[in-house]
């Protein structure tokens, strides 16, 4: 497993569990968290530049294995490009105002 980047607050912890169990109640399956980039420049603004939760279904570990990332035991993937790596390193994965940011 792969040492994480940055820290999970609780806020974005609890945020991303509620996320995953709305998943678990639609469909049964147990996912695994996916931290996203969005660049505004590549959607013609329609969406601004920021922090996007997605996830990998449990089925899917084997594939994401060598990805996989933990905070302190709490299991993730950073899937973002290369370039914007660096935007996460140092960082805390926060909550605030019903969006994620980094801080």
């Amino acid at each position: 497993m792969l040492k994480s980047p940055m820290k999970i607050s609780a806020a974005a912890r609890a945020q991303i569990a509620l996320g995953l169990d709305r998943i678990k109640a639609r469909t049964g399956v147990e996912c695994i968290p996916a931290v996203m980039w969005v660049d505004s420049e590549l959607n013609n603004g329609i969406v601004p530049s920021g922090v996007l939760m997605g996830a990998f279904t449990e089925a899917q570990r084997n594939e994401i294995a060598h990805i996989l990332r933990s905070d302190n035991g709490y299991e993730y993937v950073l899937s973002v490009a290369e370039e914007d790596f660096v935007r996460f390193v140092g960082k805390t994965l926060d909550y605030r105002d019903d969006n994620y940011v980094l801080v």
